[in-house]
């Protein structure tokens, strides 16, 4: 039930209580997927939920391959970026609830999906290296946490925002609970899973559930370029970021900074670290190769 890593990615041991290993990959991992396409562009990867004539909600079959792909993009020393988007006219429905009705009052199927989309969740928000997600159109039900898992989120100017759970007597899931509040704040939180309000592509970006809009049809193609100008950055250094931005809600000042100077320091040391101190002080572009 977890998300694979790649030791090669993984540069100092402060950093290994962070990404699960590899060897815990479900017995379902593999790349033959049927529910999102899985695309390598140079030194990105781009996945993309795939079933658009069902509104790409998320099935059993779906929760398993995203959690393939996102481990697939992770474990790749190759991939420096990632891009997570939808193919079709909305990015997703949420829950396929025409199965989860199959289920019946057998809890144990449902949370089975549930498990393998939270580790494919919690595989986006902690992979070292930086997402990027369009957001293409409609994300309701859980299709609204998987619009926060990036460090980038671009929304179609037409698309909107509907959490939807309690409108079919359901509770939030998809890490809905902890990223909200910490995007949003607990106030607007409560409005959304309490009132259902939808929002528009425009109050998204005011709110804090995205960076900015696009034009039209243009999320997923301005992801992709986006994520090569990352695919070009200083990898390590993003990963650090990510970590440390994840980690401040649940540390205090001088535990943050003992966290920043740590990693700073590692970073000014790495190849990186050193181009980018060489390139600045000789007034050049710097190269970077994305290693320690």
């Amino acid at each position: 039930m977890a998300c694979g890593c790649s030791r090669e990615l993984i540069y100092r041991p402060g950093l290994r209580h962070y990404y699960r290993p590899a060897s815990n990959l479900p017995k379902e991992y593999n790349l033959n997927l049927t529910h999102v396409d899985y695309q390598r562009d140079q030194a990105i990867a781009v996945i993309c939920l795939n079933q658009p004539d069902s509104g790409n909600t998320l099935s059993r079959q779906m929760a398993l391959d995203l959690l393939s792909a996102a481990s697939e993009a992770q474990n790749d020393p190759q991939v420096r970026a990632v891009v997570f988007s939808a193919h079709g006219p909305m990015f997703s429905f949420g829950g396929d609830l025409k199965e989860f009705r199959r289920f019946g009052t057998n809890s144990e199927q449902l949370v089975t999906v549930a498990d393998r989309w939270h580790e494919a969740q919690h595989c986006l928000l902690t992979m070292p290296k930086p997402v990027v997600v369009g957001v293409n159109g409609i994300a309701a039900g859980g299709g609204v946490p998987m619009t926060l898992v990036g460090d980038i989120v671009l929304v179609d100017e037409t698309a909107r925002y509907r959490l939807a759970y309690t409108a079919a007597g359901l509770s939030p899931d998809g890490g809905s609970t902890w990223l909200l509040p910490r995007l949003i704040g607990l106030r607007r939180t409560q409005e959304l899973i309490f009132e259902n309000r939808e929002l528009s592509a425009i109050e998204a970006v005011e709110w804090g559930l995205a960076t900015r809009t696009v034009p039209q049809g243009t999320a997923l193609k301005t992801a992709i370029a986006l994520a090569h100008t990352f695919a070009k950055g200083p990898t390590q250094a993003f990963a650090s970021a990510r970590q440390m931005l994840h980690a401040s809600f649940g540390n205090d000042f001088m535990t943050q900074t003992a966290l920043e100077t740590r990693e700073i320091g590692a970073n000014m040391t790495g190849r990186d670290g050193q181009e980018g101190l060489e390139a600045f002080i000789n007034k050049r572009a710097p190269v970077f190769s994305g290693s320690q």
